[in-house]
């Protein structure tokens, strides 16, 4: 592993025994531009991508 703050952000999901995940559901009134892509659901689909990956792979 490197130290960029991705890989910081991935040692200390790895040195814990419980996260919890905060996320908040206001929505980006800049997104509501018709011309921006679909998935507009970043935040839940990333936790939800790291969620299972680490369930996966690290439970």
């Amino acid at each position: 592993m490197g130290k960029g703050p991705a890989d910081l952000l991935v040692k200390h999901f790895l040195e814990r025994d419980k996260i919890d995940f905060i996320v908040g559901t206001k929505i980006n009134e800049a997104h509501q531009d018709p011309n921006v892509p679909v998935d507009l659901d970043i935040r839940r689909t990333a936790v939800k991508r790291i969620t299972g990956i680490l369930r996966e792979k690290y439970l």
